[in-house]
């Protein structure tokens, strides 16, 4: 990743914990489950992150199966065509991402309708977004993932950092 021509890839391969370290080291955090799907579906509850169209190469990254090369990853910002309602570039694709939020299968049956910040313990930590290897199924704004937050591998997962204005 030191190479000039991976210096525009996304941060990936690093643990729950590194991530949210990251972002407290910047003056930011992890978004929550919540505030990632609405920065993706934006106030109209589109199904991709650009709107309703199934995906193609010109809206994410998606697809590459079989591959583990850090040249399967796009350059941040590079899809243009792909990002959300609120300007956010590549929520679908490329690398899946942390959110704060525990991973709970039946969560949202009994969460609260604004703004829920997800469980106060837990066995997994949620990832959002999908991955250069997924289907068009995991790009979707409201597909949803976990793994437990030790977990690291070469490709996966990444994560952005959030604050409120």
């Amino acid at each position: 990743m030191n190479q000039m021509k991976y210096h525009k890839r996304p941060v990936m391969g690093v643990d729950w914990a590194d991530a949210a370290a990251y972002c407290k080291s910047v003056g930011k955090r992890l978004p929550t489950e919540a505030e990632w799907e609405k920065a993706a579906r934006g106030t109209d509850g589109r199904v991709y992150p650009w709107g309703n169209d199934s995906p193609s190469s010109l809206h994410a990254n998606y697809g590459k199966y079989g591959t583990n090369d850090l040249e399967a990853l796009s350059p941040v910002g590079s899809l243009e065509k792909g990002k959300s309602p609120y300007g956010v570039y590549d929520m679908a694709g490329n690398v899946w991402e942390w959110v704060s939020d525990w991973y709970d299968t039946d969560y949202y049956k009994s969460s609260p309708q604004q703004n829920p910040e997800g469980l106060p313990t837990g066995g997994f930590k949620v990832i959002r977004g999908g991955a250069w290897n997924s289907s068009a199924k995991n790009l979707r704004s409201s597909d949803r993932y976990w793994d437990p937050p030790s977990f690291r591998s070469l490709y996966l997962p990444g994560f952005r950092c959030v604050k409120k204005p």
